[in-house]
């Protein structure tokens, strides 16, 4: 058993130990950033949205326990990843390691003439292999849509792997152009780097421009406190 594989063993049989019946334990899943193509230019910083979006469904399922957005920054800056376009795969197995996750979620974000492609991977961080691929089509005009199939796709991939039932989030149909996401995305990037008036101000423009984009109004609630 590789080191790795010891540390997370552990940690997951303590996480058991943890629980009331001794076993019922939550699986523990990291998202990581999505490695991007160099021809995406200004959309780049939606790989941070989309992360947000994906923990935010995963969570929904109320049977995971998934590695908030904020740890992976820190986890990241503690690994010196900077402003690198792409986690090696020595640097992100390290990353799984310090986050003490179980599964890790991440893939490839693609530029196309309709939008985006999404490329992602299931990752089980025991055996750093593959379990899962899922492929989706992000529309220029509706980046929710495709979000949510990717997100429904991973958590059926999870519950087939870990032999349980994750239920599929129930969601308001909303539409967010990308344009709008990628807006997002820069306030999330605003508030990593410690600029609450810019992400402020970047919000005001989400929700203005799309009202019922949940985690914009909620961003923009914790910022005005």
């Amino acid at each position: 058993m590789t080191r790795l594989a010891l540390v997370l063993a552990v940690t997951l049989a303590a996480i058991a130990l943890a629980q009331p019946d001794g076993g019922a334990r939550k699986p523990v899943v990291a998202v990581i950033y999505f490695e991007v193509d160099d021809r995406l230019g200004e959309l780049t910083v939606f790989r941070k949205g989309l992360a947000e979006m994906l923990i935010t469904d995963l969570v929904a399922s109320e049977r995971l326990t998934v590695v908030e957005r904020a740890r992976l920054e820190e986890v990241t800056k503690e690994l010196d990843f900077k402003d690198s376009k792409y986690f090696r795969n020595g640097k992100t197995i390290e990353l799984g390691d310090l986050l003490q996750a179980q599964w890790k979620i991440t893939g490839t974000i693609l530029p196309v003439k309709q939008g985006l492609i999404i490329e992602a991977r299931l990752i089980s961080m025991l055996t750093a292999q593959i379990v899962k691929t899922a492929r989706v089509v992000i529309a220029r005009d509706d980046v929710l849509e495709g979000e949510q199939k990717l997100a429904d796709k991973l958590l059926a991939a999870i519950a087939d792997a870990e032999k349980l039932t994750l239920p599929v989030p129930q969601r308001k149909a909303v539409k967010l152009k990308l344009d709008t996401a990628v807006k997002y995305s820069q306030s999330l990037e605003a508030r990593d780097t410690k600029n609450p008036e810019k992400a402020r101000a970047l919000l005001n423009q989400v929700v203005t421009e799309q009202p019922d984009f949940i985690l914009a109004r909620l961003d923009l609630a914790a910022l005005s406190k």
